[in-house]
């Protein structure tokens, strides 16, 4: 496995996420079940790995159960994330498949991982236990969109994404994400 802090292994975020809500305790089960059932509420959602392991393509999610048990997974391992992009089809623009490529000799061998690029990507993330990070839901505002475009002249405009909707369902996720870790934060105490 490519170590993290190298530099020609690490994941590159290409995008600056806004606005976002985080949530700061851990990820139960529950949580992710609300999750995955909120992100495919809507119909026809594109929901992929959004880092693929080293030399293997991004997985696709099309049903909540097949997400929900890849997250639970994901976030049950020593350092655990889950970290998917979501695009729904009113949204409009849609995500590319970006290659990136590793150096083998500081990657233990391994040549190539994918990303998604896209300006309305919704980036959902949840941390397992033992990681230091807040899970969130976010994704670009259009004025930071409009504002990198320059910078990155290869993804497809930021016009092409109906941003109403990128809003909308950013904010939906963002609140099932806050009720579902209220909810079981207060059946810990509770319990």
């Amino acid at each position: 496995m490519c170590q993290a802090h190298t530099p020609a292994c690490a994941p590159l975020s290409s995008t600056v996420r806004w606005p976002f809500v985080v949530v700061a305790s851990p990820v139960t089960p529950s949580v992710v079940n609300a999750v995955a059932a909120a992100i495919f509420a809507k119909p026809e959602p594109f929901v992929a790995e959004a880092y693929s392991p080293p030399d293997k393509e991004p997985r696709r999610f099309m049903g909540e159960e097949e997400l929900s048990e890849y997250m639970k997974a994901e976030v049950s391992r020593p350092r655990g994330l889950a970290y998917v992009f979501v695009v729904y089809p009113d949204m409009g623009g849609k995500p590319v498949l970006k290659t990136i490529h590793l150096d083998p000799k500081r990657c233990l061998g391994q040549k190539l991982r994918y990303t998604w690029d896209g300006w309305g990507l919704i980036s959902v993330q949840l941390y397992g236990s033992e990681q230091y990070q807040m899970s969130r839901v976010a994704a670009n505002s259009v004025a930071r969109a409009n504002a990198w475009a320059r910078t990155y002249p290869e993804w497809n405009s930021p016009d092409d994404w109906n941003w109403k909707a990128v809003e909308s369902h950013t904010r939906r996720l963002q609140r099932v994400l806050k009720a579902a870790t209220n909810k079981s934060l207060e059946r810990t105490r509770e319990g």
